[in-house]
């Protein structure tokens, strides 16, 4: 019989208190087969992805799971005033399928919208999420629409918080313009990509350096099919 990829682990839900448990990936099955220039993951055996964001069984809190036990008390009735009141009771603590994996990052970030202290960056993360989850499954009309969510709270974080221990500037500067590329807006993306490349990080961040270079070429191409097919269709 083949092992589980998973384990379980405890939980405390801090708006109903309930102690549940759910499950995360084995480090030893997370074994990596590629990855996006937007750092968008593919594995080999179960995707962890799936298991970031935390749902409580009994009142469908969800956080993901670093930030899940992270609600003052005024959040806490906020949440229960507005998912606990009308959940009807459904484990996610086990095996996720994809849709299973979206259901709880929606909740996750509905459940963010309602504290105080959600930050831009946190929304982008679920949102980025979010997007790789449709990515997935080649769902590229809602991809687009959390990317272009993902790519406006990215933004927000960059003009206004501090993001020491979450995301270097220059990363952030990047991931910034790769959106703006897979969006279609290059001019914007090339102007990301050019600050990315004369970061005063960039000898500290050379795969970064190299992949906005890249990208920066492949926003130039674009460009320039553009211009083609506009001349062409002037004619």
């Amino acid at each position: 019989m083949k092992k589980s990829p998973l384990y379980q682990v405890d939980m405390n839900c801090p708006v109903c208190k309930v102690t549940f448990k759910t499950s995360k990936v084995k480090t030893s099955r997370c074994i990596l087969k590629s990855r996006d220039a937007d750092f968008c993951v593919y594995y080999r055996d179960e995707n962890p992805i799936f298991y970031h964001p935390v749902v409580c069984p009994q009142c469908g809190y969800a956080a993901m799971i670093e930030e899940f036990d992270k609600v003052s008390s005024s959040e806490a009735g906020k949440i229960f005033a507005n998912v606990g009141r009308k959940w009807k009771q459904k484990d996610l603590g086990g095996a996720r399928s994809i849709e299973e994996a979206i259901d709880a990052y929606k909740l996750a970030l509905y459940c963010s919208r309602l504290k105080d202290s959600t930050s831009f960056l946190s929304t982008a993360s679920v949102c980025m999420r979010l997007a790789w989850m449709n990515r997935y499954r080649d769902n590229a009309e809602e991809e687009r629409h959390f990317l272009s969510h993902a790519l406006k709270n990215y933004k927000l974080a960059f003009e206004n918080e501090n993001m020491k221990g979450h995301m270097d500037e220059m990363t952030l500067i990047y991931l910034i313009g790769e959106l703006n590329r897979r969006l279609g807006d290059y001019r914007e993306a090339v102007s990301w990509f050019s600050r990315a490349v004369s970061h005063n990080m960039r000898f500290q961040k050379p795969v970064i350096e190299k992949m906005a270079r890249e990208q920066w070429q492949l926003c130039r191409e674009h460009a320039e099919e553009g211009k083609k097919d506009e001349r062409e269709n002037s004619v």
